[in-house]
């Protein structure tokens, strides 16, 4: 039993002696893939101290790496970019991308607020309490009539009833362009008020917008005065009316004298009646605009002022 497990012993170790060379190259291309492994792997966090600390190039030259016996070539190099470097938990410093989550999407107001001018609000005191009265206003009677109204109405005939205001204004858009010398949109006015008119039973139906697609033009004096210029003058909350300018007033005072009103003098009672079913129609479309608008502001009087000088200028800019 002996002299056979000598034997055996024997065996093994002149196997061993002549396959030494073998397997001494195993174990060399083995520890080669392995180191090579772990230069490749972002989990590994020993790395042998005689290599170079910095085996990153942001100039896009080759990169080597150096052990006390060998060097190795990486391949792959860094394209100098506009990245900055940051230490992970491991102790690569590596370069951090940042990629900006708005990037290619279009600011809706960027066009119209580019040479936005500044809103004087010198009466903001005042303007604050006025608003605050009218909000009252709105919140106690308007909107629960508005929203009365919209519940009863059709959305058909409300939109049918907001097109026959649309088209009674057209003396003002009318004017207003012509003082601006916009043939364009002076004929579009005059088109579609005779379309509408004949065809749209009044001016209930848009026509030629849906038909022949001539849009609707939104014009008026006070736009017709800062084409020209004019600044707009201090900011101010009218009773009842809401956000305004003095150029806003003004021009107002004028679109006034260009109203079917003004020519068939129907009575205080009749205009009075036509103001309000104009208003209570038209609140029934933003009503819920207007509860959202509420709830995302910080500052409801500033974002209301600002929304619309923005707007206005918008109109301005078009």
């Amino acid at each position: 039993m002996l002299a056979g497990t000598t034997g055996f012993i024997i065996v093994v170790r002149d196997v061993l002696v002549k396959n030494f060379k073998k397997v001494g190259e195993w174990f060399l291309v083995m520890f080669l893939v392995l180191g090579l492994s772990s230069f490749s792997s972002a989990n590994d966090t020993n790395y042998s101290s005689n290599l170079s600390h910095h085996f990153v190039n942001e100039t896009g030259e080759d990169v080597y790496v150096q052990t006390s016996e060998i060097t190795i070539k990486l391949e792959k190099s860094i394209p100098k970019s506009s990245s900055f470097p940051v230490d992970t938990a491991q102790g690569i410093t590596k370069p951090f991308e940042y990629s900006d989550p708005f990037e290619g999407l279009e600011d809706p107001f960027a066009g119209d607020t580019e040479d936005l001018p500044v809103m004087s609000d010198p009466f903001e005191g005042y303007n604050r309490w006025m608003f605050d009265v009218n909000d009252t206003i709105y919140d106690s009677v308007l909107e629960p009539v508005a929203r009365g109204y919209r519940d009863a109405i059709h959305q058909d005939l409300r939109l049918g009833i907001k097109n026959f205001f649309s088209n009674l204004m057209s003396p003002v858009k009318l004017v207003s362009s012509l003082i601006q010398l916009d043939f364009e949109k002076t004929g579009r006015v005059l088109v579609r008020v005779l379309i509408n008119t004949t065809f749209g039973i009044g001016g209930l139906a848009d026509v030629a917008g849906e038909e022949y697609g001539i849009h609707n033009v939104n014009e008026d004096m006070d736009q017709a005065l800062g084409s020209y210029g004019v600044p707009t003058g201090p900011y101010i909350v009218l009773p009842f009316f809401g956000p305004s300018t003095a150029r806003n007033v003004i021009g107002s005072f004028v679109d006034s004298f260009m109203k079917p009103t003004f020519f068939l003098d129907p009575g205080v009672e009749v205009t009075v009646g036509i103001t309000v079913e104009e208003n209570i129609n038209s609140a029934s479309f933003i009503v819920d605009d207007k509860k959202e608008l509420e709830a995302g502001a910080l500052d409801e009087y500033e974002s209301m002022r600002d929304f619309y000088h923005q707007y206005r200028h918008s109109l301005l800019k078009k």
